[in-house]
C-alpha cells in the first residue's frame, strides 16, 4: 500500500556540510489515539506543551512537559455535540490560548470562545463573540477569524454573499482579553463568477488585509488588488497590482511586521495556460501605504534544467505550489514551493483543468473534520497545523478508486529587501503515499538566519532529514534523526515550531498517532 522514494541532492555549486545531530524525545503512544483522530499542536504555554485531540466526539487537551511526558489529559466538556459543531480554531497567546468554536442551535449559529490555561484547564465560562440567524441547517462555519502575529488582536469576520455583486463584510475586532475594540460593516464590489477573495490577514495595528482577484476562464489571474481595511475606519482602500501583461497563479499574502510591509507573491506565466516562467513579488508599506517594489523574476535556463531533470526544462515548474514565505533578519525573504500532484484510477489532478474557483477545487474546504473537507487541492494542501483525518483509509481522491498523493522537489527562491533575486536552492525528493497526504511534504523551522526544512524519509526505519539553508544561500545537510523503531513514520508537515529551535512533530505508530519533540 505504500511506496516512498526519497533522496536529497544538493546543487553542484553548494557547499555540503554536516551539522551537529539533533535530539528527539517521544511521547508514549496512547492506544485510543487512532489514525482517524483529529488533532492540533497548540504550542508552548508557560512551561507546558499543549496538544488538542478529538476521537469520536470526545475532546481533550493533553499537557506535556519538556520530556514529552504526559502530565494530564483534560477533557473539554462544554463543547456541543459533534453533529452540531461546525468549526474549531485555536489561537495561542503567551500563557494561555483561545479555542473559538461554532455551532448551530435552532436557527442561530453561535461563535463562542473558551480560554485554555497553561495547565490545559478551562476556568471561565464560554464567551459568545457573534451570533447569526439563518433559515437552514448549516454544514460549514459562518464566521472566519485571523490573529495578529504579536498575539494582541483577533478579528472575527463573516461575509454575506446573497448579492453576488456586493459582498457585505461584518467584522469584529477583539484584543487579547476578548474585549471588543471595533465593529465594522462594509461592502466589497465583486464581478459575478470572476472575482474571488483570499489571503485574509490581520496586522498588529488592527488593519485587516486580503487579496481580491479576477480569474479568467483559463484559470489564470490577470487582475488583482490588495485590500486594506484600517482598524478605526469602515472604509477600505484598494491597491491594484500591475499585472496586465502577466498570468498569475495563486497569490499569497504575508504581513511582514519587522519590515513594515505587506508582501504578495505568486508564480506567473506569460500566456494563458502557459508554463510557469517566474515569480511575481509586490510590497506595500504598512503605515504610509506606498508601493515599495513590484518585481517579476524569471527563472533562468540553468535553474530550469536543475529543477526539471529528465522531464524537460519548459515544464519544470508547472507542478510547484507556493506554501511558505519566510522573512529573514536582513530584511530579505524566501519563498518555499513544492511539486504537488495526485494520481488515481480516475486520472491525475491537473493544474490547468482544475485551477481556481470555476473548477470546483479552490476553496473546497467546508468546515473541519470528517464533515467538511472538500476536494483535495494543492492550493490548500499545506495545512496550518490542524490535522483533519477525513482522508485516512478512505481511498477517496480526485478520481474514482484510490488516490496516490505525491510531493516532489522543493524550490527555495530568495530575494533581498527590495525584491531582487539573491539565490535559489533546490531540495530534490520524490515522496508518495496512497490514501493520505499526512506523511509526505515538509515543514519549516526558522532559527535566526537559518531555515530548517524538515522532511520525512520513510524506509524500513524512517528518518527525519534536516536541510538547512541560511539567509545568504548556504545549504547544509544535518545528521538525520533515525526513528526509534521500524513502526514510526513521521508527519513533519503537521509539525509546529514551539521554541527558537524546537518543533513538535506527530508520527504514526502502527495504527496510532503520537508526538515527538525535536531540538535542532
Amino acid at each position: 500500500m505504500k511506496k516512498l522514494i526519497f533522496s536529497l541532492l544538493l546543487l553542484s555549486f553548494s557547499l555540503i556540510n554536516v551539522a551537529n545531530a539533533q535530539s528527539i524525545v517521544y511521547a508514549d503512544v496512547n492506544k485510543a489515539d487512532v489514525q482517524r483522530m483529529n488533532f492540533e499542536i497548540i504550542g508552548k504555554l508557560a512551561n507546558n506543551y499543549l496538544i488538542y485531540k478529538e476521537v469520536k466526539g470526545n475532546h481533550q487537551i493533553n499537557v506535556f512537559n519538556e520530556s514529552m511526558q504526559l502530565l494530564e489529559s483534560v477533557p473539554i466538556t462544554v463543547l456541543p455535540k459533534q453533529k452540531d459543531l461546525l468549526d474549531l480554531t485555536f489561537y495561542p497567546f503567551h500563557n494561555y490560548a483561545y479555542l473559538l468554536y461554532q455551532f448551530q442551535k435552532g436557527n442561530v449559529v453561535y461563535c463562542n470562545a473558551l480560554r485554555i490555561e497553561a495547565n490545559g484547564r478551562v476556568l471561565q465560562e464560554p464567551v459568545t463573540l457573534d451570533t447569526t440567524i439563518i433559515a437552514y441547517t448549516a454544514d460549514r462555519k459562518i464566521n472566519s477569524s485571523v490573529k495578529s502575529s504579536d498575539g494582541g488582536k483577533i478579528l472575527l469576520f463573516k461575509i454575506n454573499k446573497k448579492d453576488p455583486a456586493h459582498h457585505v463584510f461584518k467584522t469584529r475586532l477583539y484584543d487579547g482579553e476578548l474585549n471588543l475594540v471595533k465593529e465594522s460593516r462594509y461592502t466589497v464590489s465583486m464581478v459575478k463568477g470572476g472575482d474571488y477573495l483570499s489571503g485574509y490577514s490581520l496586522a498588529n495595528n488592527g488593519d485587516f488585509a486580503f487579496v481580491k482577484y479576477n480569474r479568467l476562464n483559463s484559470g489564470n489571474i490577470q487582475e488583482a488588488a490588495l485590500i486594506v481595511k484600517p482598524e478605526n475606519s469602515d472604509i477600505y482602500n484598494e491597491y491594484p497590482l500591475s499585472v496586465d501583461a502577466l498570468y498569475l497563479d495563486d497569490i499569497k499574502l504575508k504581513i511582514d511586521e519587522g519590515n513594515n510591509r505587506y508582501l504578495l507573491s505568486s508564480f506567473y506565466a506569460q500566456q494563458k495556460r502557459g508554463n510557469i516562467t517566474g515569480i511575481y513579488n509586490y510590497a506595500l508599506s504598512l503605515d504610509r501605504r506606498e508601493k515599495l517594489f513590484e518585481t517579476q523574476t524569471a527563472f533562468n535556463d540553468d535553474l530550469r534544467k536543475k529543477m526539471g531533470g529528465k522531464s524537460g526544462s519548459k515544464t519544470a515548474f508547472n507542478d510547484l505550489f507556493i506554501n511558505s514565505i519566510i522573512i529573514h533578519q536582513n530584511g530579505g525573504f524566501s519563498i518555499g514551493a513544492e511539486a504537488l500532484y495526485t494520481t488515481s484510477s480516475g486520472g491525475m489532478w491537473d493544474r490547468w483543468n482544475y485551477w481556481g474557483g470555476p473548477y470546483g477545487f479552490y476553496g473546497g474546504w467546508g468546515g473541519w473534520g470528517p464533515w467538511g473537507r472538500g476536494y483535495w487541492s494543492p492550493y490548500y494542501y499545506y495545512s496550518p497545523f490542524f490535522y483533519r483525518s477525513y482522508w485516512w483509509g478512505t481511498g477517496y481522491g480526485y478520481g474514482d478508486g484510490y488516490a496516490r498523493y505525491n510531493a516532489g522537489n522543493i524550490g527555495v527562491f530568495s530575494f533581498d529587501k527590495e525584491g531582487n533575486r539573491t539565490f535559489e536552492q533546490i531540495i530534490f525528493k520524490n515522496q508518495s503515499e496512497v490514501g493520505t497526504d499526512g506523511t509526505i511534504s515538509y515543514q519549516v523551522l526558522v532559527d535566526g538566519d537559518r531555515m530548517h526544512f524538515v522532511l520525512n524519509r520513510a524506509a524500513k526505519i524512517s528518518d527525519l532529514d534536516d536541510v538547512i539553508i541560511t539567509e545568504d544561500g548556504q545549504m547544509t545537510e544535518a545528521e538525520p534523526i533515525e526513528a526509534k523503531d521500524k513502526y514510526v513514520n513521521f508527519m513533519p508537515r503537521y509539525g509546529k515550531q514551539v521554541g527558537s529551535s524546537s518543533m513538535i512533530i506527530p508520527y504514526l505508530y502502527k495504527k496510532n498517532i503520537s508526538f515527538a519533540k525535536v531540538d535542532f
